[in-house]
């Protein structure tokens, strides 16, 4: 059984497409297909992974005569540590793809309660615009929902890293933390200036004024949640990669 052959029968065994494979080793769906074709050949540092992924050992991929039953008088230490192998690659992918995510998410939100601010607008223009910032929340909602998202596995089984990808990651997070947590306490600045202390300042019997300061509230409020939303939903994605981990 050549290399390619190996490499196919394993990921199917693991119920892996091409592309999620590919996403795994940071790849492409097209660099994988040509290993399987045994047109091409991976980079030492890939092999390691897939070894580690598939729990082989580098001898079983890379000797063409042994069989995958020969592992069993000697169990590599991938087969002591079950998980998903995140790389480096592997990681910055996923967090570009949550940063996306919660964008349209946090964009959706500050839609939706923005859109507010025309409801107190009495011409028919002000509906009009209110129903197409709702139109548009949900558009971003359902594109989140219905665009392929490769990095399910992340957070169903325990990540396995490199020490020092893992150290890179937690630094990186700490940093990060600290600038998160100013976003969400202006974003909960944001909503109780106006939700609550908007409101207060209205004038007394000046109708086009109270339009006016309450459709600030809604944008200011709709800003708020923007922040609360994007930053919480970041801070979490970054837990998930430090979290439940081992290292090699």
């Amino acid at each position: 059984m050549t290399f390619g052959e190996k490499i196919q029968k394993l990921r199917k065994e693991a119920g892996l497409s091409q592309e999620e494979l590919a996403c795994q080793l940071g790849v492409s769906r097209q660099a994988v297909s040509k290993w399987e074709r045994d047109s091409g050949y991976p980079e030492t540092e890939k092999i390691i992974h897939m070894s580690r992924l598939f729990n082989v050992t580098l001898d079983y991929l890379l000797n063409e005569e042994n069989s995958r039953r020969d592992q069993d008088s000697a169990p590599s230490r991938a087969e002591e540590e079950k998980g998903f192998y995140v790389s480096l690659e592997t990681a910055r992918g996923f967090l570009a793809c949550q940063k996306v995510r919660y964008r349209k998410i946090s964009l959706a939100v500050f839609l939706f309660i923005a859109s507010l601010a025309f409801c107190f607008m009495q011409a028919e223009t002000g509906i009009l615009i209110f129903m197409i910032l709702i139109i548009a929340g949900a558009v971003l909602l359902f594109s989140v929902k219905l665009n392929d998202y490769p990095y399910r596995r992340l957070w169903s089984e325990p990540l396995l890293f490199d020490k020092n990808i893992l150290s890179e990651l937690t630094v990186e997070y700490t940093n990060y933390r600290k600038r998160a947590h100013a976003g969400i306490l202006t974003g909960i600045a944001l909503i109780g200036i106006g939700i609550l202390f908007l409101p207060l300042l209205l004038p007394a019997e000046q109708e086009l004024w109270d339009s006016v300061v309450l459709g600030a509230g809604m944008v200011l409020a709709g800003a708020g949640s923007f922040l609360c939303i994007y930053q919480t939903g970041m801070v979490k994605s970054y837990r998930l990669l430090i979290r439940n981990t081992n290292q090699f």
